[in-house]
């Protein structure tokens, strides 16, 4: 029972530091409450014209080593297949990193059809990678380089 209190507990905390990242930053922003699919948190830009919806995943894994790009560190979080169809221009992703008790997070805003399209492309990769054949899971991950190549760390202006 411990695991899933520990994920449960991983997932509210990236929550709640993402929520007051927004505040911060003069964004409306709540909690949705139970359920709700595909959506952590509705965000309102400071100016009050655009909502968007925030699909917030959190790791507090350190970085991996792995060889998909030469040899990388990468941030990873998992995903499902679900995931690679979903493509809206009002969805985004908040990918946090928990450093540990008292340091800040890191935080990675990722529009969905990006993510969309990177997770339907590392899956196959890795099914066509393999050196022996595997079955097929709906398990998919979705990374970021340690260096961070294409700027999603702290990017909350794609939200205003």
């Amino acid at each position: 029972m411990k695991p899933r209190k520990d994920k449960v507990l991983t997932g509210l905390a990236g929550e709640y530091y993402v929520l007051a990242q927004l505040a911060e930053r003069g964004f409306t922003a709540a909690l949705t409450l139970g359920n709700s699919k595909n959506v952590d948190i509705i965000v309102t830009s400071p100016n009050g014209r655009k909502i968007n919806r925030l699909e917030v995943k959190t790791s507090s894994l350190p970085l991996r080593h792995e060889h998909l790009f030469g040899s990388c560190r990468f941030h990873i979080w998992a995903m499902g297949e679900k995931h690679e169809k979903l493509k809206d221009k009002n969805l985004f992703y908040c990918f946090v990193v928990l450093q540990g008790k008292g340091l800040m997070p890191s935080f990675f805003v990722v529009p969905s059809s990006y993510v969309a399209r990177y997770v339907r492309w590392q899956h196959r990769y890795w099914l066509r990678t393999r050196k022996f054949k595997v079955k097929d899971t709906p398990m998919r991950n979705f990374r970021i380089q340690e260096n961070d190549p294409d700027g999603f760390k702290d990017n909350w202006r794609s939200l205003a």
